[in-house]
């Protein structure tokens, strides 16, 4: 049998990975605040100096190559030194309004729908006063808005306000996405606001942990306090309490307790127990269960 030197197949190799081995220097960069890339590396996500405009930017990678063993000795092109040979802008669209501006540390991608949610705000009130439960100490702001927006094309698909409260925007501290389930933290209501972000892009409301933790909460706290009010009428003279101070609220009531049994389990001794429990003030508990992310006691 006559094999035909063409019906010879040949094998090529394949790189699987390949590791960038030279850096240029001196790139000629647009006047942007650059943030981050995509978790998944398909946008490179960055603000204008003004902190008014998002500026998305896709990676065109591999621009240049050598397939010499030596190729410190080669000179790249020209345009090798501009930044427009690496990424090529997909758009620019304006977020703040009135007065806000992009806080440029938040940023929170979900990759499943490439959605990426940003975050605008007006200037800290830092001698804000306490008004409508909010808690003493804390700054306040007049807007703070989360934007949602599709990063294939930049269309906002939705937006929630917040106004004179005061979220954590620092690093996106004060903001958790775990699926399809957003945790916004209100440290001036001492508010945890969760949201659900839908396929089609909208921010649901699913619940508010702060005041109450269960839906039912309200409802059983306001039957109990209409029985109060009954037994008054009918000549029982307790005292009410009042709406503001008589109760912790629900999350720091789940918080306390949950503190109380982590010191709880970790005690062997049955009699050291109650012997620390009698022990400490109620200062000093309240005391350790400050702590830093702004939960107040």
């Amino acid at each position: 049998m006559v094999v035909h030197p063409l019906q010879i197949h040949r094998a090529r190799r394949f790189y699987e990975n390949i590791v960038p081995s030279y850096t240029i220097y001196d790139v000629e960069c647009p006047d942007h605040s650059f943030r981050k890339f995509t978790d998944d590396g398909l946008y490179l996500v960055s603000f204008s100096r003004n902190h008014q405009d998002l500026v998305v930017y896709r990676p065109t990678w591999l621009t240049f190559s050598c397939k010499e063993e030596d190729c410190d000795t080669h000179d790249l092109p020209l345009k090798a030194r501009k930044f427009e040979s690496f990424f090529t802008q997909l758009y620019s669209v304006s977020l703040a309004s009135s007065g806000e501006l992009i806080c440029k540390d938040f940023f929170l991608y979900m990759e499943s729908n490439q959605f990426g949610l940003f975050a605008t705000s007006t200037a800290q009130i830092h001698d804000a006063p306490p008004t409508g439960g909010a808690i003493q100490g804390v700054p306040s702001v007049e807007k703070i808005t989360f934007h949602l927006l599709r990063l294939e094309d930049g269309a906002i698909l939705d937006e929630r306000v917040f106004h004179n409260d005061y979220v954590n925007l620092a690093h996106s501290i004060g903001a958790f996405l775990y699926d399809d389930l957003l945790a916004i933290v209100s440290l001036r209501y001492q508010r945890i606001h969760i949201l659900q972000i839908r396929d089609s892009g909208d921010l649901v409301d699913v619940r508010a942990i702060g005041e109450f933790c269960r839906e039912d909460d309200e409802l059983f706290l306001n039957s109990n306090s209409q029985v109060l009010v009954n037994h008054v009428g009918n000549g029982f003279h307790h005292s009410l309490p009042e709406s503001e101070t008589s109760f912790l609220s629900g999350i720091k009531q789940r918080l306390l307790s949950f503190i109380f049994r982590g010191i709880w389990n970790e005690e062997t001794d049955q009699t050291m127990k109650f012997t620390d429990k009698e022990r400490k003030s109620d200062e000093e508990i309240m005391r350790d269960c400050q702590n830093e992310d702004g939960i107040r006691y």
